[in-house]
């Protein structure tokens, strides 16, 4: 096991040049509420779940409800957290609230990036 983690961890560690480039162009859509970038970075239908919502089917949606989407804690994670590379090429942000525990993906797709959604699950 110690000779697998040892060879998994240049992979957490290093990042990809294109998500370097992306990240604070997405985390600077968010921040200053732009819907339609955010919305246009987005990989369709997008798991959603924070409380009963599961799904956001399309680009229109995410832009129409951009706020109750991404409500003031997302923001906050979105632009104070850095995401972390996962050994499958997917970047992931996790964070503990209201006795859950939350994740951002943020998955490679074509020359990009993507978000790819947010799971909500027990700590």
């Amino acid at each position: 096991m110690p000779f697998l983690v040892a060879l998994l961890a240049p992979q957490i560690v290093a990042q990809d040049p294109g998500f370097a480039k992306w990240w604070p162009q997405f985390q600077a859509a968010v921040v200053r509420r732009d819907a339609r970038a955010v919305a246009q970075g987005a990989a369709f239908p997008l798991n959603w779940e924070n409380g009963p919502t599961r799904t956001i089917k399309a680009e229109t949606e995410l832009s129409n409800r951009f706020d109750f989407y991404f409500t003031a804690e997302i923001k906050r994670i979105v632009a104070t957290k850095k995401p972390e590379l996962l050994p499958n090429g997917v970047y992931i942000i996790t964070w503990k609230a209201r006795g859950n525990e939350y994740s951002l993906y943020f998955k490679p797709q074509a020359a990009a990036f993507v978000l790819d959604g947010l799971s909500e699950g027990p700590q």
